[in-house]
């Protein structure tokens, strides 16, 4: 029986092979040879002795240029969680011109020098900055970068990512976002390292866009400056530590059962049905991104405006709002505001009624329906 090679002859082979193909120029197995390499290359790499990488890496970054977008994607993908990959291919494919073939090692690779980071902030596509945007960890020198040469969506993403710093010169340029963009506006509005004038600026501009939607749908009357104080009252109600207690288990239950996405309106519908009250608040919190308490204090109001608009804004069908209407005044206290709410769930399209809560809760300190309108 012959005994098996070693890892050493088998690479040598390997490399033998590539040599042959690439004097060849048989594309194909080309592209085949790179990516059966690419799973060698995260087994073998840091093994090779040191002299002898360089020569690897010069042989790779060649065939890199010759063979097919999906070797060279594949190749990525397997390169990018190397912690010492190949520099030379690493960084000309990180460089590709193709976001999906870069992008694995723009998020991931710790191996990119930050020149070359920061050349591919400035030159690349919106697609490259997008994916750049999420690295696990991100200077301050790319982030501005970033954020002067890319877009809302990449300013975003930088705000949602804890490990982007930003500096100064990045905040002022996410104010300029802010502007174009309410997905930033939402998000910078919160950071504690911005200043009290930004902070005043942001909310303003929030309040101008929840204005604009919602005289826009209410026929321009004035009736949206009495819903955005009445709605705001509503949410700032504290609501009783005996109070919320009850709710503990159904907190619990909707985190744990719905944690990679909230619950659907057909849950919520039969909950109601069942009268499982603690439970529908509490999936109406985690699909609306609002805290359990101002979900509760919506419902609590003697009000409706501010359960219609959460509802809205979530896009609930009108046989939910009654239902809870029912639950909490019932059926003659319901009768007699249903026509209240039942108005404000024609007319309030669902952005506006997601601007109107979103004003409200960013005075309580959240962030409401925040994947939502990432524009």
């Amino acid at each position: 029986m012959t005994a098996p090679l070693s890892p050493r002859v088998q690479l040598d082979a390997f490399i033998a092979r590539i040599e042959q193909a690439v004097r060849d120029g048989d594309r194909a197995l080309q592209s085949q040879l790179v990516l059966q390499s690419a799973d060698l290359l995260t087994r073998r790499w840091s093994r090779l002795p040191v002299a002898e990488k360089p020569a690897f890496d010069a042989l790779l970054l060649g065939l890199c240029g010759q063979i097919d977008a999906i070797a060279r994607e594949a190749f990525s993908e397997r390169l990018a969680d190397l912690r010492l990959g190949p520099p030379r291919t690493t960084r000309a494919l990180a460089q590709d011109a193709s976001a999906s073939i870069a992008a694995p090692l723009l998020k991931r690779c710790v191996s990119l020098p930050p020149d070359c980071l920061s050349a591919i902030a400035a030159q690349g596509s919106e697609a490259h900055r997008f994916a750049l945007a999420s690295r696990a960890e991100l200077a301050a020198t790319v982030t501005d970068i970033l954020v002067r040469r890319g877009g809302g969506a990449v300013a975003a993403r930088l705000l949602d990512n804890p490990g982007a710093r930003l500096s100064e010169i990045g905040l002022a340029g996410l104010m300029e976002h802010a502007r174009e963009s309410e997905a930033v506006t939402l998000r910078l509005v919160l950071r504690p390292d911005l200043t009290p004038t930004h902070r005043s600026a942001l909310r303003a501009l929030t309040r101008t866009r929840a204005l604009a939607e919602l005289r826009f749908d209410l026929d321009g009357d004035d009736a949206g400056e009495t819903l955005i104080a009445t709605v705001t009252e509503i949410l700032a109600q504290p609501v009783s530590e005996p109070r919320l207690s009850r709710f503990g288990a159904s907190e619990a239950f909707v985190r744990q059962r719905f944690a990679a996405a909230p619950p659907e309106m057909g849950h919520l519908q039969r909950w109601a049905v069942l009268r499982r009250i603690e439970d529908v608040l509490a999936g109406l919190a985690r699909a609306a991104g609002l805290p359990l308490p101002l979900t509760v204090a919506a419902f609590d109001a003697a009000d409706p405006s501010a359960l219609t608009a959460i509802l809205r804004g979530l896009e609930a069908p009108w046989t939910l709002l009654k239902t809870l209407l029912i639950l909490r005044h019932g059926i003659d206290g319901a009768a007699a505001i249903s026509g209240r709410a039942y108005a404000y769930h024609r007319r309030l399209g669902a952005l506006a009624a997601r601007r109107l809560i979103r004003l409200a809760a960013l005075d309580r300190g959240h962030l409401a329906f925040p994947d939502a309108d990432r524009v």
